[in-house]
């Protein structure tokens, strides 16, 4: 899924306090022919952009081919650092914050 449709953008989401446990879930997902699909689904133990990074790194490693020219995320300081540092120079990471600000201030003007 990652080589074929993971290639442009990525979508990085994460869940909080959602579950029993004070462990953050995150879910990697690509736009396909159907809709958004997840292709990955990382338990961390923190949101540290170390422990972000790692998990990266690990999708990465089972998919070699993968490169996004876009991950678009939350605006956390942690998921920006450890997906430019996953892939330094490869991506422009796009913040979920200012594409809703886009979007509403788009649909407001129009």
């Amino acid at each position: 899924m990652l080589a074929l449709y993971g290639q442009d953008i990525c979508l990085l989401d994460v869940t909080y306090n959602t579950t029993w446990y004070d462990m953050p879930l995150y879910f990697l997902c690509v736009s396909t022919n159907v809709g958004y699909v997840n292709v990955a689904s990382m338990l961390l133990s923190d949101d540290k952009a170390e422990t972000i990074e790692t998990a990266l790194h690990t999708v990465s490693a089972w998919n070699p081919d993968w490169h996004p020219n876009f991950v678009m995320s939350d605006f956390s300081l942690a998921q920006i650092s450890a997906t430019e540092a996953v892939y330094p120079g490869e991506l422009m990471n796009c913040l979920l914050t200012d594409v809703i600000h886009f979007l509403t201030c788009t649909c407001t003007t129009h």
